[in-house]
């Protein structure tokens, strides 16, 4: 350094001394008592919100059973319902002794898949067929993160706080069980997304992941639905279209287009006519598996 007459930068977190090594260091901008009013204020008012959200939470668990947040929650207009007979091929499936050890026929449950999946079982069923994957592939992904229970999880805080409480009232506003400010809704959601950018600090959160915590959370229990995220991002490879470099997003952009142009060359040609590429649309419904733009109902059948 002393050849290129320069010294190197200073850390961000080394203590500043009034006369260094090298001569008086120039004295750093003080805050004006008004910035300090404001960040003393910020604080305050976020403390105030997270004792808030710790009331509520206890009033949460208390009530999380209730028959009226079930109601709430699968609150929406189901696409082609399923049939009875389809409802009794499920109900079967599910009440069978010891299923989660149990490998059924896959070619059985494509076709029950196919058929319809009963709305007030969605939830159970989604969960056996996680089961039903984790049975044919023992092998975790070399990514699962670190065990930690959901509960320690939520004792601790996260950098991603600010994020998170923005997009709560951004998710499904117009869901009876989302839109209560700090609802019971809004506030299962937070715990959820928090515990989640703990677990996983490569992706922490990411919008688009409200969405998709929501639809579960919908068909389950808050901590099964933090259960089922978590089996959707790392045994389902999920993650990848959220990590900071979102290289997977752009490679399923491409397949898009890929395929509009294999399959459907009036609608590509018009499109690239008009300059609408991909990430001017597709986007938003690949990092909400298509939870934000399209009816609840279509959306827990791609779920």
């Amino acid at each position: 350094y002393s050849e290129l007459g320069e010294l190197p930068p200073r850390s961000p977190l080394e203590p500043v001394c009034e006369d260094g090594p090298f001569g008086p260091v120039p004295e750093e901008k003080k805050r004006t008592s008004r910035e300090l009013r404001e960040l003393w204020k910020k604080a305050i008012l976020q403390q105030i919100l997270l004792l808030r959200m710790e009331k509520e939470n206890q009033k949460l668990q208390a009530s999380e059973n209730d028959l009226l947040n079930k109601r709430l929650k699968l609150d929406y207009e189901e696409i082609t319902p399923c049939l009875k007979e389809v409802t009794t091929v499920w109900e079967k499936m599910l009440s069978t002794p010891g299923r989660s050890k149990i490998k059924f026929d896959m070619e059985k449950m494509h076709s029950a898949v196919g058929q319809g999946v009963p709305r007030h079982h969605r939830g159970e069923i989604w969960k056996f067929l996680a089961e039903q994957f984790l049975l044919k592939h023992p092998f975790p992904s070399k990514q699962q993160p670190k065990d930690v229970p959901y509960k320690e999880l939520l004792k601790k805080l996260t950098s991603q706080q600010h994020a998170i409480l923005i997009d709560l009232g951004r998710t499904f506003p117009t869901h009876p069980y989302f839109s209560a400010q700090l609802g019971a809704g809004q506030l299962s959601l937070y715990n959820i997304l928090k515990a989640y950018s703990l677990l996983d600090q490569e992706v922490g959160y990411c919008q688009g992941l409200s969405f998709v915590a929501g639809i579960l959370l919908l068909h389950m229990s808050e901590e099964e639905a933090f259960k089922m995220l978590k089996f959707l991002m790392f045994d389902m490879g999920l993650r990848k279209q959220y990590r900071p470099d979102m290289i997977i997003l752009q490679i399923q952009m491409y397949q898009l287009s890929r395929l509009l142009h294999d399959y459907h060359r009036d609608l590509y040609n018009h499109l690239e006519e008009q300059e609408i590429g991909p990430s001017l649309y597709a986007a938003p419904w690949f990092l909400t598996v298509f939870a934000s733009q399209f009816p609840l109902g279509f959306v827990a059948r791609v779920f």
